[in-house]
This record gives C-alpha cells, structure tokens and sequence, in this order.
C-alpha cells in the first residue's frame, strides 16, 4: 500500500508540473480565435502532451467585429489525459480573417470631452495672491464637465459662466471627472485685480493633436491606431475624447534616438485639409474611429491574414512604419518575449530591432512610429505601443487582438 501511495503521490507531482497552467489561464478570457488557431490547438499539443482538449458547439450566426464574422461559438474543454475536466470556456471563432495592414503615418486632432485641469494660474485678489490647486478643490489631471449645471464645450465657456453678472462672488457647483470617475465640488471663482474679471486661477485644455502610425482597416473602414492612448503632455493623463479628426500626414524628419532620448517622427499635417476620417475612441489600446470612403491611407495598406495571442511566439517578424514622407517601409525585427496575458495589456510582447537600415536611421524604435503593425508568418499579430527608454532597439507591442475588441 505504501509503495502504492507512493507511486500516486509521485504521478500527481509529475501530472501537476507538466501542466501548463498559465496557458491554459491565459486563454480564458480571448475573445476570439482564428481557424489556423485552433487547428494548431488541436493538433500540435499547445497545453502539453498531458492535457487534451476538444469542442462542442452548434454552428452560429454572431454579430461582426472588424470585418470578422464570428461562425462558431464553441466550448472548448481541458482534460488531463482526456479524462478528467480542468475547467471549460466558451470561445468565438474567426472564420473571416483579414485586414488591411496600415504602416501610414497620420494627423490625430482630438476635442476633450469637458476641459482638462493642466496647470494653475494663481489669481491677484484684493487681499492677495489665490492658487485654486493649492486652496481650491480641484486637482491637476481634472477633467472639467459641467459648471452650474451647464456643459463645458470648450476654453471660454469658463469665462462666459462665472462672469455671469447672477454669478458674481457665487460658490458654483462643478461636476468633474477625476481618475475615471465623476465627481461634484464646489468653486469660488475669484476676482482678478489685473484682468479686471473672476477667474477659475487654472490652466485648461480642450483639444490636442499628435503624430501616431496606422495599424489597420477593416472591410467598413473602421481602424485602429497607435497601441496606446494620447494623453495630455503635461499631466499624462489619458484623454476623455468627445470627438477628434484624423489627417493624412507626412514625415519631414526623424530625431535619432539614443539611450537616455527616445527620438520622435516629425511629422507635418493641416487641420482642416487632407481630413480622413473621424475618431470616437480613444483607450489604453489606442485610437479607433471610422474613415471616409474615399479615403488615401487604404492605398497604402497590405491585405493580410490575423494572429491571434496563441499564434505569437519568439522569432523572425516585421514592422511597417514610414520614415519619409508618406512612403510605408517594412523593417526587420525580432520577437524576444510574449507574455501569457488573461487579460487585455498594452505591453503583450518584447521586440528587437533588428534591421540596420532602420536602426542606422532611427536609432530603432521613435515616438510616432506607435501603431506600426508587427508581421509574423504573413499575418498582422499586434502594434508597436512604446520604446524602450535606455534601449531604443527594443520596445513593447500589444497583441492584436486586444485592438480588434475594441
């Protein structure tokens, strides 16, 4: 019995640390999976030789994603020996599979839902000096809703509120979001002997604008960019958008990074001329909006097939990016890790520049190359979403599928 007991307890061990636990958590909470994807689940022993897996499920008609119709909704179950159930989880799988592969430079112009707390401005009273960060109730990285109950649209819409003749040395009551959520305070706007009018003593904003790369276009012209949200310059906040505009861009310039310097695309684009499209999100996995038909940067694009998480794996890729004017190049780089993620990151895999043409002209990876689409076996698998700072030769990338849910 002893030996017995032995030779169970020593099978469990070995049972237990041959099952890959963290790929098998890690798929639990995909929302999808590509035909090739499951094929290679199925036949190539990704979950080790120990557990086995297989699907049921009745064919069905799901709701569209990127151009991607969901055919099956199956239940996919682990089995240790194909005999006893670990656990079970629902997946949606791809049947239509491709985008449009972007590498385009682009204008981004985004309107701030409310207005954005960025700086103070401290206030000549008549009994002194007034910091409204210091004293007041707001916080730098605010987001400015509503004063008096009524809509802030933009910079002015301050002013015209509390120098109101009713409003006049009057507590208003604001409504702010502050760290993602909504929140009500009380101002006291007060009176500037300088400007001759009340004043909020805060620097606000209601716009910005930057340079990022596109990463892809679905078959109804919606698109993804950059990896990573646009966040204020001063606050590093992300950004709450209403509305925002996308513009085609040329790249002018590079400014070589180096350790220490990331480096930066300088790109040139009109507001107002060349206009794309329009963007109504922007999140921790980048910028999405949806293009107008006639639009240039689909030109530009190369049709190819999607990778999902489970199909990345270290080794030999390729990024589109565009370094000169409006010309998309493709680079060599390598993979050097992925990570097992259970749920949505921007930082989902390590990449390597290995191309010398581009790290003789970039130093490697430079802000606005965000967005550039990473090609592993002919298929877009994720973006470009940040550099390395003491290494400019490696970067982060997030996994495509977490922009495609968006």
């Amino acid at each position: 019995f002893v030996i017995l007991l032995i030779i169970v307890i020593g099978l469990s061990i070995f049972c237990i640390a041959n099952i890959p636990f963290d790929k098998i958590s890690s798929i639990f909470s995909t929302d999808f999976l590509t035909l090739d994807e499951l094929t290679e689940i199925q036949k190539n022993n990704y979950f080790g030789p120990l557990v086995k897996i297989s699907l049921k499920g009745d064919k069905v008609i799901d709701t569209s994603l990127c151009n991607c119709k969901f055919e099956y909704e199956p239940e996919i179950q682990f089995k240790i020996f194909d005999l006893i159930p670990i656990k079970s989880h629902k997946l949606k799988i791809i049947d239509k599979d491709k985008l449009y592969v972007g590498g385009s430079a682009i204008g981004l112009v985004l309107k701030t839902d409310g207005v954005l707390v960025v700086g103070s401005s401290p206030i000549s009273t008549p009994t002194g000096d007034y910091d409204a960060l210091v004293s007041g109730d707001l916080m730098l990285g605010d987001t400015i809703l509503k004063i008096d109950n009524q809509t802030i649209d933009n910079v002015s819409t301050i002013s015209e509120i509390i120098n109101k003749e009713e409003n006049k040395n009057r507590e208003l009551s604001a409504l702010l979001k502050r760290n993602g959520s909504e929140c009500a305070v009380k101002l006291n706007p007060c009176y500037d002997v300088k400007s001759e009018t009340y004043r909020l003593g805060v620097w606000v904003r209601d716009d910005a604008t930057g340079v990022g790369t596109l990463t892809f276009i679905d078959g109804d012209g919606r698109f993804g960019a950059l990896g990573h949200p646009i966040c204020d310059s001063d606050t590093r906040t992300q950004i709450d958008i209403k509305s925002g505009k996308v513009y085609g861009c040329s790249v002018l310039g590079i400014d070589k990074g180096v350790s220490g310097n990331p480096g930066e695309l300088r790109g040139l684009f009109m507001q107002g001329k060349n206009e794309q499209g329009v963007v109504d999100k922007n999140n921790s996995y980048g910028i999405f909006g949806n293009l107008n038909e006639n639009n240039v940067l689909v030109s530009s694009c190369k049709e190819m097939g999607i990778g999902g998480r489970l199909s990345v794996k270290p080794g030999k890729a390729k990024i589109r990016c565009c370094l000169d004017g409006t010309k998309v190049e493709t680079f060599d780089v390598e993979i050097i890790k992925t990570n097992y993620q259970s749920y949505s990151n921007d930082k989902s895999m390590v990449i390597r520049v290995v191309d010398d043409d581009l790290i003789e002209r970039t130093g490697g990876i430079v802000q606005g190359m965000s967005g550039s689409p990473i090609i592993q076996n002919d298929k877009i698998v994720g973006a470009v979403t940040h550099v390395f700072v003491n290494d400019p030769t490696k970067g982060f990338g997030v996994y495509i599928d977490w922009m495609l849910n968006q």
